[in-house]
């Protein structure tokens, strides 16, 4: 098998494994994922800046941009308050600092915004188990 192959099936793998632990993910496991991988593709896209590989560093901004995007349509603001409505906030200024980023290709801009996205991921991991592991119906039940 040649090199190439290796690799297809790899990234098959890879995305397939990526599926499964998504459809098996609480709400709170999936938030944790989107920002692991949204701290990724911000580094990915500055490494890419460095580099000089513009092509490489659009398609990690715009994976990026797709993640705060998620991140910040899955806030409920009718339910969430005014926390949530920070949360909100913080996903739209750190979307529209990633539009500035392409636009000028200034890595400093990144940084400000992986800063962001770790605190709360931080703060995210750091919740109480019994919180970690509520279904979506459970969370549903307890905030109604």
């Amino acid at each position: 098998m040649d090199m190439n192959m290796r690799n297809k099936f790899a990234q098959q793998y890879a995305n397939n494994y990526v599926e499964t632990a998504a459809s098996e993910a609480t709400p709170h496991k999936l938030v944790e994922m989107l920002y692991d991988g949204l701290i990724k593709h911000l580094t990915l896209s500055k490494v890419f800046i460095e580099q000089k590989k513009y092509e490489q560093k659009s398609e990690h901004i715009n994976k990026s941009l797709a993640i705060l995007n998620s991140l910040r349509d899955g806030v409920d603001l009718e339910k969430g308050g005014e926390v949530a409505e920070n949360l909100y906030g913080l996903y739209d200024y750190c979307y529209r600092k990633m539009i500035e980023v392409s636009a000028k290709n200034d890595t400093v801009i990144i940084d400000e915004v992986v800063e962001h996205i770790k605190a709360l991921n931080e703060a995210w991991k750091a919740m109480p188990e019994e919180i970690k592991r509520s279904s979506k119906d459970q969370i549903e039940r307890e905030s109604a």
